[in-house]
Formats: structure tokens, C-alpha cells, sequence
């Protein structure tokens, strides 16, 4: 094998293992239990909520999640539902999931005198660092009709999708020290052997 075959063979090797570290990808995934609170209002067969939800510390979270809420939704009757959206949005930095939302309960008087009822958040996407995500949640809701003020406890599974992630600026110095030192040793190698 001449002296260029050998230079190509190793290039193609150093490529080898630089292509993993070059464009790493990695799904993420959060479980963010939360509590929240807020103001609800109930309008004829039409409703809407505004508060916060707070990531649960447990287990330990460095820097939980606080989010604003805002929920709209359509009631029927008949079926003891509501169907709507939701939007939640962190405010450092105004990122946000958004998707539909359904309840159900099981007395009609539950958004009209107050009470419990359960709550699925379907995730649909995203903007800023939650972009393209999907997901769901489950929350129960416990609505105070005389003071139009709720408070639910849940949980959401985010997931984001598998992010490129650029390279580190050392990363790219080890890998250009790696490519220099064996072009220098074939040089070397190249010389000894003429």
C-alpha cells in the first residue's frame, strides 16, 4: 500500500470517530409532576382558566419548571365534558407547549356549584426550547364556583425530539490536534521510509 492509500485509510478512520462526536443526538424526555391554581370562568356552555402550574420538587429538580396556564374550552352537557386548548408558557424565556384538552365529570353542577374533575392534556407542539414537542398529562381540578378560583394537582410527559447538538468548541480543537499529529506522523513515516 503506497503512502497516500495509508493517509486516506486513517483520514476515513479519524472521520470514523469524529462523526459521533460531531452530531450527537439524544431524545429528551420530562416527567414534570405539578400543582397549580388559578381563576376559572364559566360562561353558558363556554369556559376558561387562567393560573400557573410549579414543577413538584420531587424527586429533587435543580430548576423546576413554572409555567402560566391558560385553558379555553367548549362544555357539553349532555356527555359531562369540556373540549378545548391549552397553552402552557414559561415566562424566562417564553417558551411554550400547547395541544387540547378534555375533562370530564360526573354532575353537570360541577362547573356550575364547584367540585372535582379530571383533566387529559394531549401535547401537540411547541416554541423556544419546548419546539416540536409532543406528549400528554392527566390533572384533577378542584373548582371553587363561589370564589371562581380552581386548584389541580397532575403530571406531564414532555418529549422533545432527538436535537443535533453542535459540536463543543474543544471538541473540534481535539479532533483538529488528532488530525494534525497524524498527517505529522505519516510525513515522518514518509521520510523514513524514502
Amino acid at each position: 500500500m503506497n503512502y497516500v492509500s495509508k493517509l486516506a485509510l486513517r483520514w476515513l478512520a479519524v472521520v470514523t470517530f469524529a462523526m459521533p462526536i460531531a452530531a450527537q443526538a439524544a431524545p429528551i424526555e420530562l416527567f414534570v409532576p405539578f400543582a397549580g391554581a388559578g381563576s376559572m370562568q364559566i360562561t353558558g356552555d363556554t369556559g376558561s382558566w387562567r393560573g400557573n402550574i410549579v414543577q413538584e420538587s420531587f424527586p429533587a429538580v435543580p430548576a423546576p419548571l413554572s409555567l402560566v396556564s391558560a385553558v379555553d374550552f367548549q362544555i357539553d352537557a349532555n356527555a359531562k365534558s369540556l373540549l378545548g386548548t391549552f397553552e402552557f408558557t414559561r415566562m424566562t424565556d417564553m417558551s411554550s407547549i400547547f395541544g387540547q384538552v378534555s375533562g370530564s365529570f360526573f354532575d353537570l353542577d360541577t362547573l356550575t356549584a364547584g367540585g372535582q374533575f379530571s383533566i387529559d392534556y394531549t401535547i401537540l407542539g411547541g416554541s423556544g426550547a419546548f419546539a416540536d414537542s409532543t406528549g400528554f398529562g392527566l390533572s384533577f381540578v378542584d373548582f371553587d364556583a363561589s370564589l371562581n378560583r380552581f386548584s389541580e394537582a397532575g403530571a406531564l410527559l414532555i418529549n422533545l425530539p432527538e436535537l443535533a447538538t453542535v459540536p463543543e468548541p474543544a471538541t473540534l480543537v481535539l479532533v483538529g490536534a488528532a488530525l494534525f499529529g497524524i498527517v505529522r506522523q505519516q510525513r515522518k513515516v514518509g521520510v523514513k521510509s524514502a
